[in-house]
């Protein structure tokens, strides 16, 4: 829906998230200082061709010198948080737009965007509490996994059971996203 329509300001990192028809990206600015030294000593990174090679980045990052054994770096970062394709599902249901993403264990991880009064959006993560008790009282039908000597529990609700884990307000807040206004300026809002 358009109300989501929009770009916002991440409150945990001043990132900006663009939200459109068709998928909300996240545009983010990183800068950090470092010794050259620690650059040497780092696995898979290095300075090379005018630039700072990270580790686990295909491109080249710009740095300058801030004196002669220490630089500062700028990281620009564009990523595609969501957007419609097989693996990626969003559901408006009560006024709550419902951002469900299969991961590469096959199992389904849902966001919740939340708009408030005031014009912001409230992002969350659905989380049940892995605790016997507690997923029993939303369902009966589950399947537990072991991950590093704890218990993972995976639910497949039916919309009842779903309506329990909103009900029981199981959301892990991750963000406040707040609009930004550009109407006095010339940026352009990207239209993707």
């Amino acid at each position: 829906p358009v109300l989501f329509h929009g770009v916002f300001m991440c409150e945990s990192d001043s990132s900006r998230i663009y939200i459109g028809k068709y998928s909300a990206v996240k545009e983010s600015y990183y800068e950090f200082v470092t010794s050259l030294q620690k650059v040497r000593e780092s696995e898979d990174c290095s300075i090379a061709a005018g630039g700072l090679y990270l580790p686990g980045r295909k491109e080249c990052v710009p740095f300058e010198y801030v004196n002669e054994d220490s630089i500062s770096a700028k990281v620009y970062e564009l990523d595609t948080i969501f957007a419609f394709k097989d693996k990626q599902v969003a559901k408006y249901y009560k006024g709550h737009l419902f951002l469900n993403e299969q991961n590469d264990n096959k199992n389904w991880v849902t966001w919740l965007l939340s708009p408030q009064e005031d014009g912001r959006l409230v992002l969350d993560l659905i989380v049940v509490p892995d605790k016997k008790k507690e997923v029993e009282e939303i369902t009966f039908d589950y399947e537990t996994v072991k991950e590093k000597e704890k218990v993972k529990f995976i639910i497949n609700p039916t919309l009842v059971e779903f309506e329990r884990i909103l009900d029981r307000e199981y959301f892990l807040e991750c963000d406040i996203l707040t609009p930004v206004n550009f109407e006095n300026s010339h940026f352009q809002v990207p239209v993707f």
